[in-house]
Parts: C-alpha cells; structure tokens; sequence
C-alpha cells in the first residue's frame, strides 16, 4: 500500500507542469458484483464452530454479494485529450452475505428435533478512494481505459439472526424461535468485554485496479463501462461530464 501511494505521489509530480490547460471531471457511478469468492472461506471457517454439526442430519448453505454506488471527481492535466487522470470518489458500500441452514434429527433425550435457520451480515462502510487511470488512444471517441486505486472507510455492519426449533415429546410439538440484531458496534463491545482487547478490525480497506470503455455521447458528457477488482469482481456503469 505504501508503495502504491508512492507511485501515486511521483505521477502527480511529473504532471503538474502541464496542471494550466487541465480539464475536470464529476461522474456518478453504480456497480453490482458477487463475492462468492469468500464463500469458501466463510465454509472453512463457520462450519467447524457450529457444535453438533452432522451433514447427514441437515444443510448449510452461503451466498454472498453485493452493490456499490458514488460520485467521483478527476483531473485530466493533459486537457480533453490527456491520457492520464488522478481522482477522488465518494463510495457506498454494500457486502451482503447470508447463511442458511435445516436440521432434522434428534435432540439429547432422543426426541426428533426439525430445526431451521438463517443469518445474514450486511457491511455498509463508507469509503474514500484515490486512484489513477490511463486512457489509451484519448482521442477516439470511444475508447478504453485502465487504471488502479485503494481508499479506507469506517466499519459499519448489521447482523441478523433467525432460528426455528420444533421438537416432539410425547406426541406434543414444542416450538422454540430466536431472532438476534447486532450492530458492529455490538460486535466490538462483546469482543473486547470477553477478549480484553481492541476488535481487530476498525477499518475498511479497499483496492481496485479496472479495464473498461468510455464514449462521449455529446460534448464533454461520456458514458462509461467497466469490469474490475474490487474487493470482489464489479461490473459498473457511470455517467461523466468534463469541464
């Protein structure tokens, strides 16, 4: 990270001579992505904590995803034609992940026990994002860009819990639910009260490096595509105008 933040320095140097005849621009954008990628992590590390947990008795199931949506601010010190770009954007995250389960089997007394139930954790930071971006062939009016960037938010979170339990005793069906609401703040007290520490985690980081297509659809108004790394793959959309 530090190196990335080094490069950006010594690139902002390099152009600022040329900083009079540089243009601005302000875009909104929205991504949508999947971050099935951690399922498997979440699998390897959940599952073996659940006590009683047989696969021959239940299910258990994740899915994960998500949205991302801003505005964003560059410079173009090069003008309408320039190749290279630095910007600063405003971002709203969205990671949702969920995790259901069933169960159908027998209590401790052998009793049969149907049991069901579902979790999801919703990270909601905000974020601030510096980046770099190269136009290749500038003058076209379509064409590609890439570009890289890493910017830190505020851990926020919100987790849900909801269980079902129905067990027969005797003929007689007894129903037990739960449902639990945790903030991340929840989290951090619990964590540090059992712990005696700090929660490990009070930030959120990010890093994106991009390839996409933009087009200017009339004078200095560009519409914008692209597929990315971004803490997961995004496919986004954008509007820009350039002043």
């Amino acid at each position: 990270m530090k190196r990335l933040f080094i490069v950006l320095i010594l690139v902002s140097i390099l152009i600022i001579p040329s900083w009079g005849k540089g243009m601005f621009e302000f875009g909104f954008h929205y991504s949508t992505w999947n971050v099935n990628m951690i399922t498997p992590l979440l699998e390897d590390e959940i599952v073996p904590e659940i006590e009683y947990w047989d696969p021959e008795y239940g299910s258990l199931t994740f899915d994960s995803n998500g949205n991302n949506y801003g505005f964003e601010f560059r410079f173009f010190p090069g003008g309408k034609d320039g190749s290279i770009s630095l910007g600063i954007s405003y971002e709203r995250n969205n990671f949702k992940m969920r995790a259901d389960g069933t169960y159908d089997g027998f209590d401790d007394h052998s009793n049969p026990i149907k049991a069901e139930a579902s979790g999801t954790i919703d990270l909601l930071p905000h974020s601030i994002n510096l980046s770099i971006r190269w136009e290749l062939w500038p003058t076209k009016r379509i064409h590609p860009f890439i570009g890289f960037g890493f910017g830190f938010g505020v851990m926020k979170a919100l987790v849900k819990f909801h269980s079902r339990a129905t067990t027969t005793i005797s003929g007689v069906d007894i129903i037990e639910e739960q449902d639990e609401v945790w903030t991340f703040e929840d989290i951090e007290d619990e964590y540090e009260a059992s712990e005696g520490e700090k929660f490990p985690v009070s930030f959120f980081p990010v890093v994106h490096i991009n390839f996409g297509f933009r087009g200017e659809v009339v004078d200095n108004v560009y519409l914008l595509g692209e597929i990315a790394f971004y803490d997961g793959l995004i496919f986004r959309g954008g509007l820009a105008y350039r002043f």
